[in-house]
C-alpha cells in the first residue's frame, strides 16, 4: 500500500498547520492532528510526496521505515523536454487550490503515475543506465524499490541487472552516440556525480536544443554545469561528436553559411579567437569596426547553446546595436538571441524574459546598468551561464569612471553570481573593442585578473581603417565653425552624423540648421525612452546629432559591414 502526503507548515512557527494524505485505494485524510495523520499512514509500505525528502519528512515521524518516493527528483529525469510536465513548475506542483495539502497529495499521486509511465517508455539501455547511476542514492532508491516490488519484478530487466555486470559505459556510448564526447571519463563522473550525470544525460537525450536543466537542479546540484561541460563542451579532438559539434569551421558553415573566417594581415585571428572561446578560455579581442567582432562571439555562443544548452550574456552600452544584432540573426533564421532593455514595452520585456527562462534563448543582450536589476539576477541564476561577453570593453579603462560607471560593477556582479551559484569554476569572459592602446589593454586585463582571477588571452588586429579619412579644419570662432559645418553638410548628399560634446548643443545646433532649411534632429542620452523609440532618425531628417561618442564610433564605419558580422 502506498500513501501520498503533503504538509502545510507555518513559516513563522515552523510547525505543521495542516496535513493531507491520499491512499491508493482512494481513502483521503485532511487534518491538523498529527496523531490522526500518523495513524492514517501507519502500515503503508511506501510514502510518496513532492519534495518530501527536503520538506515533509522534517515534520513527520513515519513508523516502520516505509519506502520514500520523491516525485521532485524524478521529474527532470523523465520529463526533460519542453514544455516539461504540466503538473510541475520549476520545483513546485501546479495546483488549482492554494494551501490545500490534500490537493497537493492528489497531484503527487498523478505525477508519480505519469513518471512510472514515462519510465516504461524508456529504452532498456536508458533504464539500465539510470538504474546503475541512481538506484542507491537517497533521492532515487525509493523509486527503484517501489517499481521493483510491483510490475518490474515480472520484467527481465531487474533479473538481467542482478545476474550480470553490464558494461554500462558502453551502454551510454550506444544510447548517446554522437551526442557527447566519446572520451569522457564516465566512471569518474558516475562515482562522484551520479545524479548530475543522469540529469545531464536526460537533457541531452531530449533531442531538443531548447530544453534546459531546471533552475532548482542548478541550485541544488551546481556541479551539473561542470558535468555538462565535460560531456558536450570539452573537445578530445578525436571523436565524431567533437569533430562535428566543437569544430569552428563546421559551426561557421552550419550557422552562418560561410566557408572561411576573416584574416587580418594574413593571420586567421578571427578563427583563433573563436576556437579559444570554444575551448572555454577567457579573451580580449581587438578588431577594427567592421572586422567581424560580433560573429566572433556569436558563433561560440550559439554553439554552446546548442551543445550544452548554456546561456551567453552580452553586455553592451548601445541599445540600437543590440537590436540590430538580434534582428540580423533572426533574418538568418537564428531565433536564439534576445535583448532586454529600457526601450521595450512591458509585453516585449516579459516575452524576452520568458524566452531566457524557458531556454529558447542562448544569447541575451543587456546594458551594464541591467546588472543592478533583481529580475536579471534571478534570471541568470536560473540558467547555466557559460560566458559573459563585454562589448566596448575600453569603457573599463578610459571612460568607466564618468561615461558608463556600471562597467566597473561587472566584475563584482559576476563574482557574486558565481558565489550564489556555488560554482567550482569561473565563468568565462570575452572582451571586445575596436581600438585599444597598450594602457587600455593592461587596464582591462588587470581588472579581470584582480576581480575574478582570470587571465585574458589577447587577440589584437591592426586597427587601421583604409576606407576612412581624417582631416582637421581650422575655425577661429563659433560662427565660423557653424558655417564650416553647414558647408560640409550641404556639400555631401548623404545622411550625416555629427558628434558634439554637450547634450544642450545637440538641440541648439539642430534648431539652427532647421532655421537654415536643413532637416535635422537632436539625439542624446538624456532623451526619454519613448522619444528614442519614436525617433525617426534618417527617415525624417538628413542629419542626426548625438553626444554619445560610442554611437558615433560605431556608426561611422557601418557602411561596409556584412550584416551578419556587425
Amino acid at each position: 500500500m502506498i500513501v501520498f502526503i503533503d504538509t502545510e507548515v507555518n513559516p513563522h512557527t515552523k510547525k505543521v498547520a495542516d496535513y493531507g494524505a491520499v491512499k491508493e485505494d482512494g481513502a483521503v485524510l485532511h487534518t491538523s492532528s498529527k496523531s490522526d495523520f500518523d495513524a492514517f499512514v501507519s502500515g503503508c509500505d511506501a510514502v510518496c510526496g513532492h519534495n518530501i525528502i527536503g520538506h515533509d519528512l522534517k515534520y513527520t515521524s513515519l513508523r516502520g521505515k516505509p519506502t520514500i518516493i520523491d516525485t521532485l527528483f524524478l521529474s527532470p529525469l523523465f520529463f526533460p523536454k519542453r514544455p516539461y510536465h504540466y503538473l510541475v513548475k520549476d520545483d513546485k506542483l501546479q495546483v488549482d487550490e492554494l494551501n490545500n495539502p490534500v490537493n497537493d497529495s492528489i497531484k503527487a499521486r498523478d505525477l508519480l503515475n505519469d513518471e512510472i509511465n514515462a519510465w516504461k517508455q524508456l529504452s532498456m539501455d536508458r533504464k539500465e543506465i539510470y538504474y546503475h547511476l541512481l538506484h542507491d542514492t537517497n533521492e532515487f532508491e525509493g523509486f527503484f524499490k517501489y517499481i521493483g516490488n510491483s510490475f518490474l519484478s515480472r520484467n527481465p530487466f531487474l533479473n538481467k541487472l542482478s545476474e550480470t555486470q553490464l558494461d554500462w559505459v558502453a551502454l551510454i556510448m550506444k544510447e548517446f552516440e554522437g551526442k557527447v564526447c566519446s572520451h569522457v571519463d564516465f566512471s569518474m563522473l558516475a562515482k562522484q556525480y551520479p545524479i548530475e550525470l543522469a540529469y545531464c544525460l536526460a537533457v541531452i537525450g531530449a533531442d531538443d536544443i531548447f530544453s534546459i536543466t531546471p533552475a532548482w537542479v542548478l541550485r541544488n546540484y551546481p556541479h551539473v554545469v561542470n558535468v555538462m561541460d565535460l560531456l558536450c563542451c570539452t573537445s578530445c579532438g578525436d571523436c565524431d561528436y567533437c569533430r562535428r559539434c566543437l569544430d569552428a569551421y563546421h559551426g561557421l558553415k552550419e550557422l552562418f553559411g560561410y566557408d572561411s573566417f576573416r584574416l587580418f594581415d594574413g593571420i586567421p585571428m578571427q578563427q583563433q579567437a573563436v576556437e579559444s572561446a570554444i575551448r572555454g578560455e577567457s579573451l580580449l579581442t581587438i578588431f577594427p569596426t567592421g572586422g567581424g567582432k560580433s560573429l566572433t562571439f556569436q558563433l561560440p555562443a550559439l554553439m554552446a547553446g546548442r551543445n550544452s544548452h548554456g546561456l551567453t550574456v552580452v553586455i553592451s552600452p548601445l541599445q540600437s546595436l543590440m537590436k540590430d544584432q538580434v534582428d540580423n540573426l533572426a533574418a538568418r533564421g537564428i531565433s536564439e538571441a534576445v535583448t532586454i532593455n529600457g526601450l521595450l514595452d512591458p509585453v516585449e520585456r516579459a516575452t524576452a524574459i520568458q524566452q531566457v527562462a524557458e531556454g529558447t534563448a542562448s544569447l541575451l543582450y543587456i546594458a551594464p546598468e541591467m546588472l543592478r536589476s533583481k529580475t536579471i539576477e534571478r534570471l541568470l541564476l536560473s540558467r547555466d551561464v557559460v560566458r559573459f561577453v563585454i562589448d566596448e570593453a575600453h569603457c573599463f579603462s578610459a571612460w568607466g569612471h564618468d561615461f558608463r560607471v556600471d562597467y566597473l560593477y561587472i566584475g563584482d556582479f559576476i563574482r557574486q553570481l558565481q558565489e550564489k551559484k556555488k560554482l567550482g569554476r569561473s565563468i568565462a569572459i570575452s572582451c571586445f573593442t575596436a581600438t585599444a592602446k597598450q594602457k587600455v589593454i593592461s587596464d582591462i586585463c588587470n581588472y579581470f585578473r584582480e576581480k575574478l582571477g582570470l587571465e585574458l588571452k589577447v587577440f589584437a588586429a591592426n586597427a587601421e581603417r583604409k576606407n576612412l579619412r581624417y582631416s582637421v579644419l581650422h575655425a577661429d570662432t563659433a560662427n565660423e565653425k557653424y558655417n564650416l559645418l553647414r558647408s560640409l553638410i550641404l556639400g555631401h548628399n548623404c545622411p550625416t552624423i555629427v558628434y558634439v560634446s554637450r547634450t544642450r548643443m545637440t538641440r541648439e545646433i539642430a534648431e539652427h540648421l532647421m532655421r537654415d532649411g536643413i532637416r535635422a534632429l537632436p539625439y542624446n542620452g538624456k532623451m526619454e525612452a519613448a522619444d528614442k523609440v519614436n525617433f525617426g532618425g534618417f527617415n525624417r531628417a538628413g542629419i542626426e546629432y548625438t553626444n554619445t561618442l560610442t554611437d558615433i564610433h560605431n556608426l561611422t564605419a557601418m557602411q561596409d559591414l556584412d550584416p551578419a558580422q556587425k
